[in-house]
């Protein structure tokens, strides 16, 4: 296959495993938040299906959803306030100009 336009050579491929730096932060996030207070998939599972707040979503799902790191920021912020949390702290963007187009990393 070619491509039209050099700059398309830096995007992320189809199966997310080239470049995904948002999807391995927001995974990274998410995990750190649940290990700082104590959460398990399973627990968090069994409080977000007690909220009622949306879509229930088995262990397994959930377990799946968040090490692929691609989840909405919707569902991000269910499973925030599931946990009790308020705010998150995200690391300023670096960016990488080492090759002829900038690429940003997490």
């Amino acid at each position: 296959m070619t491509r039209d336009r050099p700059e398309e050579a830096d995007l992320p491929t189809a199966t997310g495993r080239d470049a995904e730096p948002f999807a391995d932060e927001a995974k990274r996030i998410l995990k750190a938040e649940m290990v700082r207070r104590g959460f398990s998939f399973k627990r968090l599972a069994t409080v977000l299906a007690a909220l009622e707040e949306g879509p229930t979503e088995s262990t397994q799902t959930l377990i799946n959803k968040v090490n692929r790191g691609r989840f909405s920021f919707a569902f991000f912020i269910r499973v925030c306030r599931a946990m009790g949390i308020s705010a998150v702290e995200i690391a300023p963007l670096k960016v990488n100009s080492s090759s002829s187009s900038a690429r940003y990393e997490a």
